[in-house]
């Protein structure tokens, strides 16, 4: 198991050796924007980078529907 803590040290959980983590990018440089959701996975234990994906983000059309009055 992998252990997941902050720099101080507070444990926020534990992994399997073999998992995948996917976390959700803000930055504009990997393509994050409105309307558009990236996400990196990344190898635990390592952290070595599988893959980025970006998405059309399904709370913007919300937001953009609503502003328009339409639904």
């Amino acid at each position: 198991m992998k252990e997941i803590r902050c720099p101080e040290g507070i444990l926020f959980g534990l992994l399997p050796a073999d998992t995948v983590l996917e976390v959700k990018c803000r930055s504009r440089r990997c393509g994050a924007g409105p309307g558009v959701v990236v996400l990196h996975r990344f190898a635990i234990p390592g952290g070595a980078l599988i893959e980025t994906r970006r998405y059309r983000d399904p709370e913007q059309r919300e937001k953009v529907k609503d502003q328009d009055g339409t639904e």
